[in-house]
């Protein structure tokens, strides 16, 4: 196999005839992202110095959590490219688009995590919860008809030392005990391993010598499954204060002109705690939030006040009514110039373009 850093002329063509990638730029991700590596031994490390999980400080609980992320994402990263380079080592330091894709998507990610993990190292009062939407979801899936064979070689390659450390930092959650009011929460937590586990078992036994579409698909569901479940189940041993529910305010994208109003409402509480907990991904929620208050700092966007009727809209999480100004695009929705909107939440995330019309019925049932 030739030196993936540094491709001859031959491989070059080979890999133009494919039409794949040069993975110079990921490899350049792949050298700096190897500090991940020097966190989670760090976090090991504090792991085993911290009384309880129970009652780890925040900024502890913050550098477990950021270095596990940074750790999953750069093994799965590296499996990923050594994986293609290896089942076509005429072609190292080039892979296919959707291996490129993919890879990116979590060597671009570590460096941020191990940010997280350093500024929680260096700030004792630093807590992650405070800054992002936790637990983190793995960053998607590449879209893919087939999944290439090396993906499946990289994916089980990546079980074992995801898994390992999962397995550890859930019995150091445990170890000591836990609290009466966690105990249902924990098994829970405890399910999500089994689960992650027995779907990694499951599909090595169904790995064979013969190519089955429909096996290898099997294979990678497993597989996939595991990864995320471990993931999750990482962050939560890191942070056992998530068991009980997110940290950030839920309330950040409710129409400040009636928050009062629907904070003093039971059925808006239950509601909008509903929205985020069954949010798949409450990242990409926050993220049309964030897109929106860009917008209206440079004008693009303001406050659309109806002549008659409330300023927000009536469905979770009850955002403020928009008025597009300056052409813009939201959520990857074009806007023209007086198209009034509202964010919609939950499973179905994503705006609702108006007009509005007055209302006192509110939909409490995040779709």
């Amino acid at each position: 196999m030739s030196d993936p850093q540094q491709p001859g002329f031959l491989t070059r063509l080979r890999a133009n005839l494919a039409g794949e990638r040069d993975t110079a730029y990921l490899e350049a991700l792949r050298a700096a992202g190897r500090v991940a590596y020097d966190e989670i031994l760090a976090a090991d490390e504090l792991r085993q110095q911290l009384p309880s999980l129970w009652t780890a400080p925040p900024a502890a609980s913050s550098q477990l959590l950021a270095a596990w992320n940074a750790f999953v994402l750069q093994t799965l990263g590296e499996r990923f490219l050594d994986a293609d380079y290896e089942a076509s080592p005429a072609t190292a330091g080039f892979v296919p688009p959707v291996t490129y894709d993919q890879a990116a998507a979590w060597l671009h990610a570590v460096g941020d995590w191990v940010s997280r993990a350093r500024q929680a190292r260096a700030n004792p009062e630093y807590d992650i919860a405070m800054h992002t939407v936790l637990p983190a979801p793995l960053p998607a899936w590449a879209e893919v008809n087939v999944c290439p064979p090396e993906h499946l070689t990289a994916l089980q390659a990546a079980v074992a030392p995801v898994r390992e450390h999962a397995e550890v930092a859930v019995h150091a959650l445990v170890r000591v005990g836990v609290p009466p009011q966690y105990e249902s929460l924990v098994n829970r937590v405890r399910q999500d391993l089994a689960a992650a586990s027995a779907a990694a078992d499951y599909a090595a036994g169904l790995r064979t010598g013969r190519h089955h579409p429909g096996l290898h698909e099997l294979i990678e569901q497993n597989l996939k499954q595991a990864l995320e479940l471990w993931f999750k189940v990482g962050q939560l041993a890191a942070m056992p204060s998530l068991l009980a529910g997110p940290r950030f305010d839920v309330w950040c994208m409710t129409d400040r002109a009636t928050l009062v109003r629907w904070k003093r409402d039971p059925g808006a509480h239950h509601a909008l705690n509903e929205m985020w907990r069954t949010d798949p991904n409450p990242a990409a929620t926050l993220a049309i939030q964030a897109q929106i208050e860009a917008a209206l700092q440079t004008g693009d966007l303001w406050y659309h006040v109806p002549q008659v009727g409330d300023t927000c809209y009536f469905e979770p999480p009850f955002s403020p009514l928009y008025e597009v100004r300056r052409p813009v695009r939201i959520f990857g929705v074009a806007l023209r110039p007086g198209t009034q909107f509202a964010v919609r939440g939950g499973r179905s995330r994503g705006l609702v373009l108006g007009p509005f019309r007055p209302t006192q019925q509110v939909n409490y049932r995040p779709r």
